[in-house]
């Protein structure tokens, strides 16, 4: 890794250095900028649109990833042993214990007169 950064730097010197020669009082890298007219601008101009639509693109993604990751709260049970229901039958069940004392109260009461 070390050597590559190396080998890189020694490379881009070396080519700064190559362009920078002067011919008929300019460098050479204005010599070739003038051959290649206003491609360099092209390229600048339509790696800028890519980028911009690949971070539009990206935005549009993570705004929708974030929007559809809020859960959806239920709060209902829907379960044949929920709490109401439960408690529901529990009352009938007191009603009949109540209905059935109060039938053999008056049983009591009519073997009695």
């Amino acid at each position: 890794m070390f050597s590559m950064i190396i080998k890189f730097s020694i490379a881009f010197i070396a080519s700064y250095v190559i362009l920078s020669f002067q011919i008929s009082h300019k460098p050479i890298f204005y010599h070739l900028s003038s051959l290649t007219g206003p491609l360099g601008g092209e390229i600048q101009s339509s790696l800028t649109k890519s980028a911009k639509r690949t971070y539009d693109k990206s935005k549009i993604i993570g705004e929708s990833f974030f929007s559809n990751s809020e859960p959806k709260i239920n709060d209902k049970i829907n379960s044949s042993r929920s709490s109401k229901k439960i408690q529901k039958k529990n009352d009938e069940l007191i009603l009949e214990e109540i209905r059935r004392e109060e039938i053999q109260k008056l049983d009591e009461l009519i073997q009695q007169n």
